[in-house]
């Protein structure tokens, strides 16, 4: 399927999937529909459900009534916290045998989420009978290599190893939005995979190759935002999140304002066309950094209307 509009949802905790929400109102009521729909972290939350068939409207109410006790619990395997190997190990290096006598490699598990999305959204596996095409990217954590889950493979022309057709489902979701050292690792075939969006290319360099007319890119982090130093370990890990997919947003975008630069310059040309390409994102300071994973509906409902307004502003211009 190619041709028509592409969303890309990219992450960044929690309030990116409030800003991304009400963005996609905001689109809606301007009579946008995407065809292909690419989402990384909890983007990819919003990807999911845009494939399963929720609207804007659905999308806030489901922020809006989940905490966070439906979205993640934390580690109980308490025995398993103490590397009881490398605590025995003789160092004369504190910070070595720190580090390496901690046991947990990471702190949250997400499993409630499953019965979550399957309440909002039901137990949907995205096929290519849907009418929107999903792309939900991840990172295998061990080799680092990228896996593009798709519903729909792009034309034959445009694939590339990366892109592996499926059913998707809440599975692939959790695999995407598995923050490294925070969330656990999704897992299929026996690999453990993490967020894409902190580890590799975000979720703008998939929908390319679908060959789409246009192209609506929704940052959460805010590519453009300037910020404050963190006054805690939530902030300086929400702050490293934000820095680490703005950049490679950004370098995405750099690359396709350089592909379209070329397409205006030889306007004959059959292998490269100029994709016109829009960014929503938030405006300094947009939202504080400590609400990384702070579900609030009262905070939903204010970040939502903060997205509306956003995207409002870029349409008109």
């Amino acid at each position: 399927m190619t041709g028509g509009t592409a969303l890309v949802l990219s992450g960044s905790g929690v309030p990116a999937a409030y800003f991304g929400a009400g963005v996609i109102q905001a689109l809606e009521a301007a009579g946008e529909r995407p065809t292909v729909v690419s989402g990384s972290s909890f983007g990819a939350v919003n990807a999911y459900a845009l494939g399963a068939g929720l609207d804007g409207l659905s999308l806030a109410r489901m922020w809006c009534h989940m905490g966070w006790r439906d979205v993640y619990r934390p580690r109980t395997d308490v025995w398993r916290a103490v590397n009881a190997r490398r605590l025995l190990r003789p160092t004369t290096n504190i910070a070595e045998y720190a580090l390496g006598a901690a046991g947990w490699t990471w702190l949250l598990d997400p499993a409630p989420m499953r019965a979550t999305l399957a309440r909002h959204v039901g137990r949907a596996r995205l096929g290519e009978t849907s009418d929107v095409t999903v792309v939900l990217p991840a990172v295998d954590e061990v080799t680092g290599t990228t896996v593009r889950f798709c519903s729909r493979l792009p034309p034959k022309r445009r694939r590339d190893p990366w892109f592996r057709q499926v059913d998707l489902t809440v599975d692939h979701v959790l695999a995407s939005a598995a923050v490294p050292l925070l969330f656990r690792p999704g897992s299929e075939d026996s690999r453990a995979l993490v967020d894409a969006g902190l580890v590799a290319a975000t979720p703008l360099a998939p929908v390319m190759r679908y060959e789409p007319e246009r192209v609506i890119v929704v940052s959460g982090a805010g590519i453009s935002r300037p910020t404050s130093a963190p006054d805690s370990l939530g902030a300086a890990i929400a702050l490293l999140a934000d820095n680490i997919a703005a950049a490679a947003l950004a370098a995405d975008l750099g690359h396709a304002q350089t592909v379209n630069r070329l397409a205006r310059a030889a306007p004959g040309s059959t292998v490269k066309r100029d994709v016109p390409i829009l960014l929503i994102e938030p405006a300094a300071p947009g939202y504080p950094l400590d609400w990384f994973l702070e579900f609030s509906a009262t905070r939903a409902r204010r970040i939502m209307e903060y997205g509306r307004e956003q995207a409002g502003k870029a349409l008109a211009g």
